[in-house]
């Protein structure tokens, strides 16, 4: 039997969904937060020459701003070749009509430059564990030096600094020194002798803050405990010897081992709980993220107000110069295609905001009428929500929600919380009704924090208690809950 190949074709029927230019900048837009977005508006101020900013309305006009986004229609229609020059036309009524909403509404007077007066707000980049140790070094004098290490020739003091600031670049950012000495000594081009390399870190070791350069985490408690001239035999015995059983809250084991009682341990263990295990933790990182709410949550008599805040949204509009080169560039085919390209993407960032601004607040306004129980007596109220309940309320797609909460934050009497804390499962109730995992979380909490500390509560009795609350949850989602939230288990928390 053959098989011969070759070309033939064949025509098919089938259904492709795309998506227009005007619904995936819509749809990017949505998923920006107050911060992106802003950032998204300065690139597009920038290069596209169509665009542009006019001044902040009066609050007057602000509020039939408002008014009239309210009414306006859900999504942009894109507009066809004749309605697009139609549109052109009358550009100027359309701006204030189709786009009035995208404004920003401020007390501000009189002329700054804001990304400036931002710039010079900003905190700086915080110092790093090895600056500071270094720093310290080079301000030590030689009879300092001299008191931690002992004699030492003009050449190896000469050398010390250096070694100094070799070995600081081995420290982690705990505080920790990474390598041996040994390791060390091989990977430096000058070869110093090992004693010159342990004089260098013992001044390390001396400088600010306690603890650091410790090897683990045994030396780096002793270091701290030999800064104090007092001497502390037991708590060092019990950190070079019984460090894990400290770990675990089993003080009788190690009073027995010790030939002590335990009220001599439980003293020990308040000296070395007041010992820092991560000396490096309060220098360097990353700077603290500046979070900018999107939605305002204010009680006014009584009832929650929310709206989209727009403060720091400049007003677009399409340039008067751009508007009438369209309108006299028949004759050019090109450059009408130019501007028509440009004005179109103009027309669709507007309207993107503008329907962002209105999708976000309808959501929010929802989260709240669901959410009130929370902000009116907080997390133990707080109902389990999911995202599929709130896009049926608005009557969008359940994407639509996720894209519409991803990254954004709403500021409430409560405090300041990501949009995406008010949607949490749950527990069923006896009753039929269901707790949220939050409302669970703060009653395992309030259930330990009440307890009897000579005699903890297990996970099964934490279970018990909250049955008796007609909340019905498996030891293992107790364990689960209570890990998570960084709570140790009784036999840890049981005070002697």
């Amino acid at each position: 039997m053959r098989m011969e190949l070759g070309l033939s074709q064949h025509q098919t029927i089938k259904q492709i969904q795309t998506l227009s230019p005007q619904m995936y900048m819509s749809m990017e837009i949505l998923c920006l937060n107050s911060l992106d977005l802003e950032e998204r508006i300065d690139t597009e101020l920038e290069n596209n020459e169509t665009l542009e900013l006019v001044e902040k309305p009066r609050e007057a006009e602000a509020a039939s701003a408002d008014a009239e986004a309210v009414a306006a229609p859900e999504a942009p229609v894109a507009p066809t070749e004749d309605s697009f020059d139609r549109k052109v036309e009358g550009w100027e009524e359309y701006s204030r009509e189709e786009y009035a909403s995208s404004r920003s509404v401020s007390s501000y007077a009189g002329e700054k430059d804001e990304k400036l007066e931002a710039l010079s707000n900003t905190e700086g980049r915080p110092e790093s564990l090895q600056e500071h140790l270094e720093e310290q070094v080079h301000l030590l004098d030689k009879e300092e030096v001299l008191r931690i290490t002992g004699p030492l020739t003009d050449e190896e003091m000469a050398a010390l600094p250096h070694l100094c600031v070799d070995i600081i670049y081995n420290i982690d950012n705990r505080g920790y020194l990474m390598y041996g000495l040994e390791e060390i000594q091989a990977s430096l081009e000058s070869k110093p002798s090992l004693a010159l390399l342990q004089n260098a870190l013992a001044v390390i070791q001396a400088l600010d803050p306690p603890g650091i350069g410790g090897r683990d985490l045994k030396e780096c408690l002793i270091l701290q405990l030999r800064r104090d001239k007092q001497e502390y035999p037991i708590e060092e015995r019990i950190i070079n010897e019984h460090l894990e059983e400290l770990g675990h809250n089993r003080l009788p084991r190690i009073a027995k081992a010790l030939g002590i009682s335990v009220e001599e341990v439980k003293e020990a263990v308040e000296t070395i709980a007041s010992l820092n295990p991560i000396p490096g933790k309060l220098f360097g990182g990353e700077a603290a993220q500046f979070v900018k709410p999107d939605v305002i949550v204010e009680e006014v008599q009584g009832v929650y107000e929310v709206r989209v805040d727009n403060e720091y949204l400049p007003r677009l509009q399409v340039t008067t110069h751009y508007r009438d080169l369209y309108k006299t560039s028949r004759g050019d085919v090109q450059l009408k295609q130019y501007l028509k390209k440009k004005l179109d993407s103009a027309e669709w960032l507007i309207a993107a905001v503008r329907q962002r601004q209105i999708t976000l607040r309808k959501i929010a306004q929802e989260i709240v009428e669901i959410q009130k129980g929370f902000l009116d007596h907080g997390i133990s109220h707080l109902k389990p929500l999911k995202m599929v309940e709130v896009a049926e309320r608005v009557g969008v797609h359940v994407s639509t929600i996720s894209r519409a909460i991803s990254g954004k934050y709403a500021q409430t009497p409560r405090g300041i919380y990501a949009l995406k804390f008010f949607f949490t499962g749950g527990a069923a109730k006896s009753d039929g009704t269901m707790e949220a995992r939050g409302s669970i979380i703060q009653r395992i909490k309030d259930l330990i924090a009440s307890e009897d500390k000579s005699s903890p509560l297990s996970d099964i009795d934490i279970v018990k208690r909250l049955a008796d609350s007609n909340i019905k949850i498996s030891r293992r989602t107790v364990t689960k809950y209570r890990e998570a939230e960084a709570i140790a288990s009784s036999r840890e928390r049981r005070s002697y």
